[in-house]
Protein backbone atom coordinates (compact mmCIF):
# COMPACT_ATOMS: atom_id res chain seq x y z
CA UNK A 1 0.00 0.00 0.00
CA UNK A 2 1.48 3.50 -0.87
CA UNK A 3 0.00 6.91 0.86
CA UNK A 4 1.11 10.19 -1.12
CA UNK A 5 1.45 12.93 1.35
CA UNK A 6 1.07 16.66 0.07
CA UNK A 7 3.94 18.51 2.59
CA UNK A 8 2.83 21.76 1.22
CA UNK A 9 0.04 24.41 1.59
CA UNK A 10 -0.45 23.64 5.80
CA UNK A 11 -0.54 26.48 8.05
CA UNK A 12 3.34 24.54 9.49
CA UNK A 13 6.03 24.45 7.21
CA UNK A 14 6.81 21.53 5.26
CA UNK A 15 9.35 20.20 7.17
CA UNK A 16 6.33 19.21 10.23
CA UNK A 17 4.71 17.46 7.35
CA UNK A 18 8.62 15.45 7.01
CA UNK A 19 8.78 14.72 10.77
CA UNK A 20 5.10 13.48 10.51
CA UNK A 21 5.85 10.90 7.84
CA UNK A 22 8.80 10.04 9.86
CA UNK A 23 6.99 9.09 12.59
CA UNK A 24 4.21 7.13 10.36
CA UNK A 25 7.38 5.04 8.88
CA UNK A 26 8.21 4.10 11.94
CA UNK A 27 5.41 2.81 13.33
CA UNK A 28 4.58 0.82 10.45
CA UNK A 29 8.15 -0.99 11.24
CA UNK A 30 7.10 -1.26 14.95
CA UNK A 31 3.13 -2.57 13.61
CA UNK A 32 4.89 -4.67 10.83
CA UNK A 33 2.55 -2.29 8.47
CA UNK A 34 3.07 -3.09 5.06
CA UNK A 35 2.70 0.64 3.90
CA UNK A 36 4.80 2.92 1.75
CA UNK A 37 4.76 7.19 2.12
CA UNK A 38 5.39 8.56 -1.07
CA UNK A 39 6.40 12.58 -0.30
CA UNK A 40 4.80 15.10 -2.55
CA UNK A 41 6.35 18.87 -2.11
CA UNK A 42 9.48 20.88 -2.72
CA UNK A 43 12.11 17.95 -3.23
CA UNK A 44 14.83 20.25 -2.01
CA UNK A 45 13.08 21.52 1.36
CA UNK A 46 11.85 17.78 2.16
CA UNK A 47 15.64 16.33 1.88
CA UNK A 48 16.96 19.55 3.73
CA UNK A 49 14.04 18.35 6.59
CA UNK A 50 15.21 14.17 6.58
CA UNK A 51 19.13 15.48 6.73
CA UNK A 52 18.16 17.70 9.95
CA UNK A 53 16.19 14.81 11.09
CA UNK A 54 19.47 12.78 10.78
CA UNK A 55 17.60 10.24 7.96
CA UNK A 56 18.48 9.28 4.83
CA UNK A 57 17.75 11.07 1.80
CA UNK A 58 16.28 8.27 0.07
CA UNK A 59 14.19 7.29 2.90
CA UNK A 60 10.35 8.33 0.97
CA UNK A 61 9.76 8.40 -2.89
CA UNK A 62 9.32 12.22 -3.62
CA UNK A 63 7.20 13.55 -6.00
CA UNK A 64 8.74 16.97 -6.73
CA UNK A 65 6.03 20.36 -7.27
CA UNK A 66 7.35 23.70 -6.30
CA UNK A 67 3.76 25.16 -6.34
CA UNK A 68 1.25 24.73 -3.42
CA UNK A 69 -1.98 25.97 -3.37
CA UNK A 70 -2.51 28.57 -0.68
CA UNK A 71 -5.34 28.65 2.20
CA UNK A 72 -6.58 31.88 0.64
CA UNK A 73 -6.89 30.57 -2.78
CA UNK A 74 -10.06 29.87 -4.65
CA UNK A 75 -11.38 26.41 -4.56
CA UNK A 76 -11.01 26.27 -8.52
CA UNK A 77 -7.65 27.13 -8.34
CA UNK A 78 -6.43 23.76 -8.49
CA UNK A 79 -7.66 22.85 -11.60
CA UNK A 80 -6.66 26.08 -12.90
CA UNK A 81 -3.83 28.29 -11.73
CA UNK A 82 -2.56 25.55 -9.41
CA UNK A 83 -2.48 22.61 -12.14
CA UNK A 84 0.54 21.84 -11.18
CA UNK A 85 0.54 22.22 -7.83
CA UNK A 86 1.88 19.45 -4.86
CA UNK A 87 -1.84 18.92 -3.81
CA UNK A 88 -3.13 18.32 -7.25
CA UNK A 89 -0.25 16.01 -8.12
CA UNK A 90 -0.73 14.31 -5.31
CA UNK A 91 -4.25 13.67 -6.20
CA UNK A 92 -3.33 12.59 -9.56
CA UNK A 93 -1.23 10.08 -8.17
CA UNK A 94 -4.01 8.26 -6.12
CA UNK A 95 -6.03 8.75 -9.72
CA UNK A 96 -3.63 7.09 -11.79
CA UNK A 97 -3.23 3.99 -9.62
CA UNK A 98 0.30 5.06 -8.56
CA UNK A 99 -1.25 5.24 -4.60
CA UNK A 100 -3.49 4.59 -2.76
CA UNK A 101 -4.71 6.90 -0.42
CA UNK A 102 -3.52 10.86 -0.50
CA UNK A 103 -3.64 12.92 2.66
CA UNK A 104 -3.43 16.33 2.96
CA UNK A 105 -3.91 19.74 5.01
CA UNK A 106 -4.03 21.94 2.78
CA UNK A 107 -6.99 24.46 1.58
CA UNK A 108 -10.06 22.86 2.51
CA UNK A 109 -12.28 23.89 -0.54
CA UNK A 110 -9.40 23.32 -3.03
CA UNK A 111 -9.06 19.94 -2.13
CA UNK A 112 -12.52 18.98 -2.09
CA UNK A 113 -12.95 20.39 -5.83
CA UNK A 114 -9.72 18.82 -6.97
CA UNK A 115 -10.76 15.18 -5.51
CA UNK A 116 -14.36 15.64 -7.09
CA UNK A 117 -12.95 16.56 -10.26
CA UNK A 118 -9.61 14.18 -10.28
CA UNK A 119 -10.86 11.34 -8.46
CA UNK A 120 -14.45 11.26 -8.85
CA UNK A 121 -17.74 10.36 -6.44
CA UNK A 122 -18.95 7.05 -5.84
CA UNK A 123 -21.46 5.89 -8.77
CA UNK A 124 -24.45 7.06 -6.61
CA UNK A 125 -22.94 9.39 -4.36
CA UNK A 126 -24.97 13.03 -5.52
CA UNK A 127 -22.10 14.91 -3.06
CA UNK A 128 -18.79 13.63 -1.20
CA UNK A 129 -19.13 14.84 2.63
CA UNK A 130 -16.02 16.19 4.78
CA UNK A 131 -16.51 13.53 7.73
CA UNK A 132 -14.66 14.01 10.92
CA UNK A 133 -14.23 12.43 14.23
CA UNK A 134 -14.97 14.44 17.39
CA UNK A 135 -12.51 13.07 19.96
CA UNK A 136 -14.97 12.66 22.93
CA UNK A 137 -15.60 9.27 25.10
CA UNK A 138 -17.58 7.62 22.76
CA UNK A 139 -16.32 9.19 19.42
CA UNK A 140 -18.77 10.91 17.20
CA UNK A 141 -18.40 11.73 13.63
CA UNK A 142 -19.82 14.81 12.24
CA UNK A 143 -20.55 14.93 8.02
CA UNK A 144 -20.39 17.37 6.95
CA UNK A 145 -17.70 19.69 8.67
CA UNK A 146 -17.05 21.74 5.80
CA UNK A 147 -17.14 20.49 2.18
CA UNK A 148 -21.03 21.53 1.14
CA UNK A 149 -22.18 25.13 2.56
CA UNK A 150 -25.30 24.10 0.55
CA UNK A 151 -27.06 20.97 0.83
CA UNK A 152 -30.34 19.63 0.24
CA UNK A 153 -32.75 16.72 1.53
CA UNK A 154 -31.16 14.09 -0.41
CA UNK A 155 -27.74 14.96 0.44
CA UNK A 156 -28.15 14.99 3.74
CA UNK A 157 -30.01 11.50 3.86
CA UNK A 158 -26.65 9.93 1.76
CA UNK A 159 -24.49 11.55 4.53
CA UNK A 160 -26.42 9.83 6.64
CA UNK A 161 -25.69 6.42 5.00
CA UNK A 162 -21.80 6.97 4.05
CA UNK A 163 -21.62 7.89 7.80
CA UNK A 164 -23.26 4.71 9.21
CA UNK A 165 -21.02 2.71 6.76
CA UNK A 166 -17.58 4.30 7.98
CA UNK A 167 -18.84 4.03 11.63
CA UNK A 168 -19.88 0.12 10.94
CA UNK A 169 -16.75 -0.73 8.91
CA UNK A 170 -13.88 1.64 10.33
CA UNK A 171 -14.48 2.35 13.73
CA UNK A 172 -16.49 -0.79 14.49
CA UNK A 173 -19.74 0.55 15.49
CA UNK A 174 -22.90 -1.84 15.29
CA UNK A 175 -25.94 -0.54 13.76
CA UNK A 176 -24.50 3.39 14.51
CA UNK A 177 -26.99 5.61 15.76
CA UNK A 178 -27.66 8.74 13.55
CA UNK A 179 -28.65 12.23 14.47
CA UNK A 180 -30.12 15.36 12.78
CA UNK A 181 -27.36 18.18 14.33
CA UNK A 182 -30.28 20.98 14.79
CA UNK A 183 -31.64 23.65 17.36
CA UNK A 184 -34.30 21.18 19.40
CA UNK A 185 -35.04 17.36 19.62
CA UNK A 186 -38.44 18.12 18.55
CA UNK A 187 -39.19 16.21 15.05
CA UNK A 188 -40.72 20.02 13.83
CA UNK A 189 -38.23 21.96 15.01
CA UNK A 190 -35.27 23.75 12.76
CA UNK A 191 -35.51 25.35 8.99
CA UNK A 192 -38.24 23.50 6.03
CA UNK A 193 -34.87 21.68 4.85
CA UNK A 194 -34.44 20.35 8.69
CA UNK A 195 -37.73 19.11 8.97
CA UNK A 196 -37.98 17.55 5.92
CA UNK A 197 -34.74 15.60 6.29
CA UNK A 198 -36.04 14.46 9.89
CA UNK A 199 -38.95 12.99 8.06
CA UNK A 200 -36.97 11.15 5.34
CA UNK A 201 -34.47 9.80 7.82
CA UNK A 202 -37.76 8.32 9.55
CA UNK A 203 -38.93 6.86 6.61
CA UNK A 204 -35.38 4.95 5.50
CA UNK A 205 -36.20 1.72 7.74
CA UNK A 206 -32.59 0.37 7.11
CA UNK A 207 -30.92 3.44 9.53
CA UNK A 208 -30.34 3.58 12.85
CA UNK A 209 -31.98 7.05 12.85
CA UNK A 210 -32.90 8.57 16.66
CA UNK A 211 -33.91 11.68 15.71
CA UNK A 212 -32.84 15.46 16.32
CA UNK A 213 -29.73 16.02 18.22
CA UNK A 214 -29.16 19.57 19.98
CA UNK A 215 -25.24 20.51 19.69
CA UNK A 216 -25.16 20.48 24.20
CA UNK A 217 -26.22 16.86 23.57
CA UNK A 218 -23.47 15.82 21.22
CA UNK A 219 -20.54 15.39 23.69
CA UNK A 220 -22.76 12.80 25.85
CA UNK A 221 -22.90 9.93 23.79
CA UNK A 222 -26.56 10.51 22.13
CA UNK A 223 -25.66 9.26 18.55
CA UNK A 224 -22.21 7.95 16.98
CA UNK A 225 -23.63 9.92 13.67
CA UNK A 226 -23.87 13.36 13.58
CA UNK A 227 -25.82 15.17 9.90
CA UNK A 228 -25.69 18.30 9.14
CA UNK A 229 -24.50 21.44 6.66
CA UNK A 230 -21.11 21.76 5.94
CA UNK A 231 -21.54 25.78 6.90
CA UNK A 232 -23.05 24.29 10.33
CA UNK A 233 -20.59 21.13 10.87
CA UNK A 234 -17.73 23.52 10.14
CA UNK A 235 -18.73 26.17 13.14
CA UNK A 236 -19.67 23.58 15.46
CA UNK A 237 -16.48 21.38 14.72
CA UNK A 238 -13.97 25.08 15.32
CA UNK A 239 -16.17 25.97 18.50
CA UNK A 240 -15.91 22.21 19.79
CA UNK A 241 -11.64 22.81 19.04
CA UNK A 242 -11.73 25.77 20.82
CA UNK A 243 -13.73 25.17 23.88
CA UNK A 244 -11.57 21.98 24.16
CA UNK A 245 -8.18 24.27 23.91
CA UNK A 246 -9.87 26.46 26.27
CA UNK A 247 -11.01 23.58 28.82
CA UNK A 248 -7.05 22.20 28.11
CA UNK A 249 -5.24 25.42 28.69
CA UNK A 250 -7.19 26.04 32.07
CA UNK A 251 -6.65 22.85 33.86
CA UNK A 252 -3.07 23.06 32.75
CA UNK A 253 -2.57 26.37 34.55
CA UNK A 254 -4.63 25.58 37.14
CA UNK A 255 -3.45 22.36 38.17
CA UNK A 256 0.20 22.77 37.13
CA UNK A 257 0.80 26.43 37.74
CA UNK A 258 3.18 28.05 40.62
CA UNK A 259 5.22 26.28 42.94
CA UNK A 260 2.31 24.17 44.86
CA UNK A 261 1.12 23.01 41.24
CA UNK A 262 4.56 21.51 40.22
CA UNK A 263 4.42 19.53 43.40
CA UNK A 264 1.64 18.09 42.73
CA UNK A 265 1.68 17.37 39.05
CA UNK A 266 4.05 14.53 40.09
CA UNK A 267 0.55 12.66 41.08
CA UNK A 268 -1.92 13.83 39.00
CA UNK A 269 -0.14 15.01 35.51
CA UNK A 270 -0.62 11.00 34.49
CA UNK A 271 -4.55 11.18 35.66
CA UNK A 272 -4.92 14.68 33.64
CA UNK A 273 -3.34 13.47 31.12
CA UNK A 274 -5.93 10.74 30.14
CA UNK A 275 -8.38 13.62 30.06
CA UNK A 276 -6.56 15.83 28.08
CA UNK A 277 -5.92 12.83 25.61
CA UNK A 278 -9.93 12.55 25.13
CA UNK A 279 -9.78 16.47 23.96
CA UNK A 280 -6.85 15.96 21.29
CA UNK A 281 -7.99 16.21 17.77
CA UNK A 282 -4.51 15.32 16.70
CA UNK A 283 -5.14 12.05 18.19
CA UNK A 284 -7.70 11.40 14.86
CA UNK A 285 -5.06 13.09 12.52
CA UNK A 286 -7.59 13.71 9.64
CA UNK A 287 -11.05 13.85 8.08
CA UNK A 288 -11.88 11.53 5.10
CA UNK A 289 -14.32 12.96 2.30
CA UNK A 290 -16.65 9.87 2.31
CA UNK A 291 -18.19 9.50 -1.26
CA UNK A 292 -15.15 9.69 -3.20
CA UNK A 293 -14.33 6.99 -5.64
CA UNK A 294 -10.43 6.87 -3.98
CA UNK A 295 -9.25 7.87 -0.37
CA UNK A 296 -8.78 11.29 0.49
CA UNK A 297 -8.18 12.37 3.98
CA UNK A 298 -7.74 16.21 5.00
CA UNK A 299 -5.83 16.73 7.67
CA UNK A 300 -6.39 19.79 10.07
CA UNK A 301 -4.64 23.02 8.33
CA UNK A 302 -2.75 23.27 11.69
CA UNK A 303 -1.30 19.66 12.05
CA UNK A 304 1.41 18.40 13.81
CA UNK A 305 3.92 16.14 13.34
CA UNK A 306 1.44 14.13 15.71
CA UNK A 307 -1.60 14.93 13.61
CA UNK A 308 0.15 14.18 10.23
CA UNK A 309 1.01 10.56 11.53
CA UNK A 310 -2.21 9.67 12.43
CA UNK A 311 -3.65 11.22 9.55
CA UNK A 312 -1.19 8.82 7.52
CA UNK A 313 -2.11 5.76 9.89
CA UNK A 314 -5.88 6.71 9.19
CA UNK A 315 -5.46 6.45 4.97
CA UNK A 316 -3.90 3.21 5.89
CA UNK A 317 -7.08 2.21 7.78
CA UNK A 318 -9.38 3.36 5.43
CA UNK A 319 -8.05 1.53 2.55
CA UNK A 320 -7.77 -1.52 4.73
CA UNK A 321 -11.49 -1.38 5.71
CA UNK A 322 -12.56 -1.20 1.86
CA UNK A 323 -15.32 1.65 2.88
CA UNK A 324 -15.20 2.61 -0.98
CA UNK A 325 -15.97 -0.65 -2.28
CA UNK A 326 -18.88 -1.40 0.38
CA UNK A 327 -20.43 1.91 -0.21
CA UNK A 328 -19.85 1.46 -3.61
CA UNK A 329 -22.04 -1.95 -3.59
CA UNK A 330 -24.93 -0.86 -1.51
CA UNK A 331 -25.34 2.74 -2.76
CA UNK A 332 -28.14 1.74 -4.63
CA UNK A 333 -29.78 1.50 -1.26
CA UNK A 334 -29.90 5.42 -1.09
CA UNK A 335 -32.93 7.08 -1.80
CA UNK A 336 -34.06 9.26 -4.44
CA UNK A 337 -35.60 12.15 -2.65
CA UNK A 338 -38.98 13.25 -4.81
CA UNK A 339 -40.06 17.10 -4.34
CA UNK A 340 -43.16 18.11 -6.00
CA UNK A 341 -43.48 14.65 -7.97
CA UNK A 342 -39.63 15.56 -9.40
CA UNK A 343 -37.39 13.38 -8.64
CA UNK A 344 -34.31 15.40 -7.61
Amino acid sequence: MKIILDVMGGDNPASEFVKGAVLAHDRFIAENCDAEIILCGNERVIREALQRLRRSADMFAIVHAEDYVTMEDDPMSIVQIHKDSSMSRALKYVSDGKADACVSAGNTGALFTGATLIERRIRGVRRAALAMVLPYECPVLALDCGANVSVTVEYLVQFAYLGSVYMEKVMGVEKPRIGLLNNGAEAHKGTALYVETNKMLREASDLNFIGNVEAKDVQFNKCDVLVTDGFTGNIMLKSCEGISKFIMDKINNELFGGIGGKLSSLIRRSEVAKILKTFDVTEYGGAPFLGLAKPVIKAHGNSDANAVMNAVMQAVKYVDTGVIEYIGACADRFPKIVVNDKEK
